[in-house]
């Protein structure tokens, strides 16, 4: 069903999907005839800031580093991938300076950040900074670190490695899922990147 009505000059969209699931109800505010699509230039910098458009989610990417302390990164390139066989794929500029460390890590756990860890967030950014920050940290039932009171966490185990322009792509089965239960059920809100930087849903 998609019922277009007038407002403030806008043209307001709803439009109902009913699923197996759960029916979407959605609403799209449509431009009115003053404001048009700017051209940008094919170029890098363009492309950078057309891409910052898309708000994701903000995921840890986390391991053990040498001696056993974990040790993570800060992505916002985390996507599922299949579910037959369980996929999951993030990415990796080629010239990191662990990349060897990440590509080749035997096993690794992906936490899905909640918005009051922006600075967990920015922390595993940080190129200078890659082991644990106290209490960052906790085990799961594997001995695999992982984001403490982050949403949730996926445990994966190497599958293939897809070299993409000056990316590689790290696609991995999932071996565990692990979500985190709040108190009284309140579900968690997730971290946002957007417009290069953290925000949370509100703010979007």
């Amino acid at each position: 069903m998609i019922d277009i009505q007038p407002r403030i000059g806008k043209r307001v969209v709803q439009s109902f999907f009913n699923s197996s699931h759960h029916p979407i109800l959605s609403e799209i505010l449509l431009p009115d005839a003053a404001s048009h699509d700017l051209a940008l230039p094919v170029e890098q910098g363009a492309f950078r800031s057309l891409m910052g458009q898309f708000a994701t989610g903000v995921c840890v990417v986390a391991t053990e580093g040498d001696g056993g302390k974990p040790m993570g990164i800060t992505i916002n390139s985390f996507v599922s991938v299949s579910l037959e066989p369980m996929l999951v794929c993030w990415s990796l500029h080629n010239s990191a300076s662990l990349f060897d460390v990440w590509s080749k890590a035997r096993s690794y756990s992906i936490s899905i950040l909640a918005e009051d860890q922006q600075a967990i967030a920015a922390r595993y950014a940080t190129r200078e900074i890659k082991g644990e920050s106290d209490g960052d940290f906790a085990l799961g039932e594997s001995g695999m670190p992982h984001i403490a009171d982050a949403l949730g966490y996926l445990e994966c185990r190497p599958w293939k490695l897809v070299e993409a322009g000056d990316h590689t792509m790290i696609l991995g089965e999932v071996t565990g899922l692990y979500r985190h239960e709040f108190p009284g059920g309140v579900a968690g809100r997730p971290l946002l990147f957007f417009g290069s930087a953290f925000r949370e849903i509100g703010d979007v």
